[in-house]
């Protein structure tokens, strides 16, 4: 049977006999941001997974195994306030051509200046 985040984050809590407001003090967040993601209303972000991870002393494949996946095919962009300040939290089509097309110009680009590296290098070991 699968289990949501949600459902896994509020099992792991009660296991380790946390309240919802130690677990969100730990991560440096308000105690209601925290319950959303019990909730299954907002996903936490990849930090905060690693984080939670680091918490309940669990690898993060452990975490996310069964809740789905950490990148959500969504279209929108989402916020969270807490008693730190507001975070914006921007929320990714993985499917979008845009995007496909950016990381392949940034592939292109890395290439680039791999090959530029390289013959830097080999200029500096030349003139020895």
């Amino acid at each position: 049977m699968t289990m949501t985040l949600g459902t896994k984050l509020t099992r792991l809590r009660n296991n380790k006999g946390y309240t919802q407001q130690e677990v969100a003090d730990r991560l440096q967040i308000s105690q209601p941001a925290y319950s959303k993601w019990e909730s299954d209303a907002v996903r936490p972000d990849l930090e905060s997974l690693l984080k939670i991870s680091n918490i309940y002393e669990i690898d993060l494949k452990e975490l996310v195994d069964d809740a789905g996946h950490i990148i959500s095919n969504n279209t929108f962009d989402s916020y969270s306030s807490n008693a730190i300040g507001t975070v914006y939290n921007a929320t990714f089509n993985v499917n979008s051509p845009d995007l496909i097309k950016m990381l392949i110009d940034n592939q292109k680009e890395m290439a680039k200046l791999i090959e530029i590296q390289g013959r830097l290098m080999d200029k500096i070991f030349d003139a020895k």
